[in-house]
């Protein structure tokens, strides 16, 4: 493309107004390709501001165009994009639908495009968008007979100074992993019903061992002798840690299963509950706890019980020889965030950090049952407690000088989980 340079009338080589007036009449006739001569004279740099506007105003035209502009990226997007007015009417889409054109779907409701039994939640979303200005998004079956059965949206306000004029709505196909997450739930019922089968078929066995290991001490003792006594409490050991492992297992599986809905819940209530529980070890083992002031929460209750019960007993069995055990509880908020960072600190033994990870698994020991009993999961539990409330958890160690769990928790949970 060429460029206009638009010319001057003056004798003299200075730039005039007029060739000022006639290059702003050009920009505004979207003819961004003229240029303005640059003379002499107080005028001129008004000129060279000129051309650097139009030369601005060109590069955005061309890239908007051209073969790889915005308009090639938007009507080739694997999702679909719609523009909305505040009278929720289409207003663009980047892409023919099946059934439905773009000519067909301007200016029409969006509401037309819905399945009418989601209708009310699609508006609710809609209209806080228009009149709040906040972002937000949800999941939606299709009503496209031909197309995906399920789409992620996504909505954003459109606005014009201070005022939402309109919305912009985007949608995935999420069709797949909504099969995927169908096939998940199932395998998670199969899996929860067998938890339950299983756990009743062990623990009656191990029940019974138990009972007639007693019975064969309280009726036998002398006839058994000191090596047959020992294999009886090596064997009601053995039972006793099979049925801790069963339920701790039990424990585990059902922090998703079994989970309860989140309520408001005072942590410090809670933790003090959970010391209390405590009290007859801790005074056993001279241990000096304070707690520190712990807010409230959108969490379920149980689990909160369930995460201080698992940090304050490893916080408690974990210590060293001859050194009272100390024990921190406390919590900080990340205002900006809108979290909480709990944490749980300890004078024990402690742990090198390089097994960071490693004592978040299953079943993973850093030290023999011999000295520390325990199954190797109060922790793996702890991680999926948190990371079921939109958490994490993490540790800080010294090998000798103890240790500190990290818990960060929302301080309100996005949506029902």
């Amino acid at each position: 493309m060429g460029t206009d340079e638009v010319s001057g009338t003056g004798t003299s080589g200075e730039t005039t107004v007029a060739e000022l007036l006639e290059m702003v009449d050009q920009l505004v006739s979207h003819r961004p390709h003229a240029r303005c001569r640059v003379g002499e004279g107080p005028l001129a740099p008004l000129a060279q501001a000129l051309n650097r506007l139009a030369a601005s105003s060109e590069e955005h035209r061309a890239m908007a165009t051209e073969p790889f502009g915005v308009e090639t990226l938007v009507a080739q997007s694997p999702i679909m994009m719609m523009t909305i007015d505040a009278t929720e009417h289409v207003r663009f889409m980047n892409y023919n639908v099946p059934g439905y054109t773009v000519t067909r779907t301007w200016k029409r409701s969006i509401y037309e495009f819905v399945v009418p039994d989601q209708v009310e939640m699609v508006r609710g979303h809609i209209r806080r968008v228009l009149e709040t200005g906040q972002p937000t998004g949800y999941e939606i079956r299709s009503s496209i007979p031909d197309g995906p059965e399920w789409y992620a949206v996504k909505l954003g306000p459109i606005r014009s100074g201070d005022q939402v004029v309109g919305l912009t709505m985007s949608l995935m196909d999420i069709t797949d992993q909504k099969k995927v997450q169908a096939r998940l739930e199932q395998s998670n019922r199969e899996l929860e019903g067998f938890a339950s089968v299983a756990s009743h078929d062990l623990q009656e066995p191990l029940r019974k061992i138990q009972t007639f290991s007693d019975r064969l001490l309280a009726t036998c003792s002398d006839a058994l002798g000191p090596e047959g006594r020992d294999y009886l409490e090596r064997m009601n050991g053995a039972a006793t840690r099979m049925r801790r492992l069963i339920n701790d297992l039990l424990s585990f599986s059902r922090v998703s299963s079994k989970a309860q809905a989140f309520a408001r819940v005072n942590l410090a209530e809670v933790a003090r509950e959970v010391l209390e529980d405590f009290e007859e070890d801790s005074t056993r083992a001279g241990a000096t706890v304070t707690l520190g002031e712990l807010p409230a929460l959108e969490a379920d209750p149980t689990q909160m019980r369930q995460l201080l019960q698992n940090l304050v007993s490893n916080a408690l069995k974990f210590r060293r020889d001859d050194v009272a055990p100390v024990v921190s509880i406390r919590a900080m908020i990340e205002p900006e965030l809108r979290r909480l960072e709990l944490r749980v600190e300890d004078n024990g033994i402690g742990f090198d950090e390089k097994y960071h990870d490693r004592i978040f698994n299953v079943f993973q020991r850093l030290h023999g049952r011999g000295k520390y009993e325990g199954t190797g999961i109060g922790l793996a539990i702890c991680r999926r407690i948190a990371e079921r409330h939109g958490g994490s958890i993490r540790a800080r160690s010294t090998p000798g000088q103890g240790s500190t769990f990290i818990v960060s928790l929302p301080l309100k949970q996005p949506n029902t989980r």
